[in-house]
């Protein structure tokens, strides 16, 4: 007669499962699995206990073997769990710690023993750095997981474990971590690369929740890892990134820990320069920059002024142009932020104790240029030129300050020319060319700015201004609408014309806003110069051309039509009928229809007969 389990025998049994099934990975996985795949949300817990009280229990299926250990041999045991929460509780207890291991190791041990002893029948091992690709290693997975289809989380532990005892904590993160790298580079096909990249994950999965399982500290993983701070590679390390991730799963902050490490080995000016080196390598930037971060918020605890940032970067204003090529300058600019203060402006008054206006001017216009400088000088430039303005400096004088005045027929090469132009700007925008062509003419005279306008407007460059200028050279001599338009020969170039830029500047003309209209319209009949500019317009979008010389000038067209001609849409489409074969009326119509009621008119529009 088979002997009978007392209630109590078999309460301490259910007890002893129950317990296993929390300190394994059994049908729920691992958590570092989850909280691996949710890192992409920004979900990190905040402590290594966490991950042992978010095993979820379901329906565990235990295994258990044959006598003779490769033949695999399944037992389903169904098993509810109400006393979860207490059970949970119970789990740091050493001594159920203890008996618990011990009966998994009875109830799993042949398991195991069949998983390692096909490890080795194939030769698993002999793959190494390519072990995820091989034959082998794809046969022994095969093998494995299907003899635990009904487990698979303790399948994956078993293949860990075995993965673990053969290569070590060390050389299996690095495997790991490798074949992340490789896949992502690897053009094979995309089953494969998921097939793969899932496993491995897990298996790197599996190992972080052995680490905290072992309530590995980061120190400890550190080593176990073998990072060293004497390695001059250690920020791009790959698996620099494994201990970073195990480190933010506890309340530490990695790039604090990284920090005070690499200090051991550098001064703060070393530490610096080696971070400012790293983050010119695309596999080191990510972490350096971080660890940049930690530097400057120890800085800044530590009262460290911009002075005192400026030295320990060696920085030099005596430098002069090379200190805005310096990437160490970047680096002090996120500093004195971190301070509340505006680096333009220290910067600014570093080089203005140093050099002259001249000088920084010459700097500043250089390095915009350079392709080597990385940080934006925008904010420094406007520095310049609002202490300008603050000293009530005029154009003239500032013509003076950047030696134009000495330049003689190499005026519009120089490189402070444009400096100069948006000093003029700043100040009257509305009369700016008048100004900049009176204080040309008082140091070069009509005759040499003509030649050295018409020298000029070949290039690139200058063209724009050369034209803005000439052009009021030309008014200023008293020429009329009339006269500028048949020297410019825009006549000549029939529909062209709308291309010319030079017909921009006559639209911005005054007194008479509309003379250039009444230019065109000795050239083409009102209605149909309506129709050019419509098409026109209409052809430039098409081809991804700017539409604002043509859009300017049929702004200004439909203007004069209310303004001068007292023309409503109703009135515009009877001129325009008059050619009723002319695809080009409904554009002009409907171009005209809209500037009209955004403009204060109000029309009942017909458009038959259109």
């Amino acid at each position: 007669m088979p002997a009978r389990t007392s209630p109590t025998s078999r309460l301490d049994w259910f007890l002893m499962l129950s317990i296993i099934a929390l300190l394994t990975y059994v049908n729920g996985g691992s958590v570092a699995a989850k909280v691996f795949n949710d890192n992409t949300k920004g979900e990190v817990p905040n402590r290594a206990a966490d991950a042992q009280t978010r095993r979820y229990l379901r329906e565990p299926n235990w295994l258990t073997t044959g006598n003779d250990g490769d033949n695999f041999e399944e037992r389903a045991i169904d098993v509810k769990l109400p006393m979860t929460a207490k059970l949970q509780n119970l789990v740091n207890s050493p001594t159920l710690k203890s008996l618990a291991t011990s009966i998994k190791h009875r109830l799993t041990s042949n398991n195991q023993i069949a998983t390692d002893k096909l490890f080795a029948r194939l030769n698993v091992g002999a793959a190494e750095s390519k072990l995820f690709e091989s034959a082998p290693y794809q046969q022994w997975v095969q093998s494995v997981t299907t003899a635990y289809k009904n487990t698979p989380g303790m399948g994956e532990a078993a293949m860990f474990s075995t993965l673990t005892t053969h290569y070590g904590d060390e050389v299996l993160a690095k495997l790991l971590v490798k074949k992340n790298e490789v896949l992502a580079k690897l053009l094979v096909e995309a089953q494969q690369i998921s097939k793969t990249r899932s496993i491995a994950e897990q298996f790197q999965a599996l190992q972080i929740d052995n680490w905290i399982a072992k309530d590995q500290k980061a120190d400890d993983i550190y080593a176990l890892l073998k990072l060293s701070v004497a390695d001059d590679a250690l920020l791009k390390n790959p698996l620099m990134n494994t201990w970073i991730y195990v480190t933010r799963l506890g309340k530490e902050d990695p790039y604090d820990l990284l920090l005070l490490k690499l200090k051991t080995r550098y001064d703060e000016a070393e530490l610096a320069h080696m971070l400012i080196a790293a983050k010119a390598d695309n596999s080191a930037e990510s972490v350096a920059k971080k660890v940049e971060q930690a530097q400057l918020k120890n800085w800044l605890t530590g009262g460290k002024t911009e002075d005192d940032a400026f030295n320990l970067l060696r920085l030099s204003i005596d430098d002069g142009y090379e200190i805005l090529k310096n990437p160490a300058l970047s680096t002090w600019n996120s500093y004195v932020k971190m301070r509340k203060h505006n680096p333009d402006e220290l910067l600014f008054l570093k080089l203005k104790r140093q050099f002259s206006d001249y000088e920084i001017a010459k700097v500043i216009v250089a390095a915009t240029r350079d392709t080597k400088v990385t940080i934006n000088l925008g904010g420094l430039e406007k520095m310049q030129l609002d202490s300008w303005v603050k000293l009530d400096k005029t154009a003239d004088d500032i013509f003076n300050v950047l030696k134009l005045n000495k330049e003689g027929d190499k005026l519009f090469e120089s490189p402070v020319l444009s400096y100069w132009v948006a000093f003029v700007m700043k100040g009257d925008k509305e009369n700016a060319d008048e100004l900049m062509y009176s204080v040309m003419k008082k140091y070069y005279g009509d005759d040499m700015l003509e030649k050295l306008f018409a020298r000029v407007k070949g290039s690139a460059s200058t063209k724009r201004l050369a034209s803005k200028l000439e052009q009021e050279m030309w008014m200023s001599h008293g020429k009329t609408e009339d006269d500028i338009f048949n020297y410019l020969k825009l006549g000549e170039k029939g529909d062209g014309i709308f291309k010319d830029p030079a017909l921009t500047e006559q639209t911005q003309r005054k007194p008479d806003e509309f003379a250039v209209i009444s230019a065109l319209e000795k050239h083409f009949d009102y209605v149909d110069l309506a129709r050019k500019l419509g098409y026109a317009e209409h052809q430039a979008k098409m081809k991804g051309d700017t539409v604002e010389i043509v859009t300017s000038l049929q702004n200004l067209q439909f203007k004069q039509w209310m303004t001068e001609k007292g023309l409503d849409p109703n009135r515009v489409g009877k001129l325009l009928i008059k050619s009723p074969r002319d695809t080009r009326n409904n554009r002009v119509l409907l171009d005209f229809y809209d500037f009209y009621r955004a403009n204060g008119g109000q029309v009942k529009l017909h458009l038959r007969n259109m």
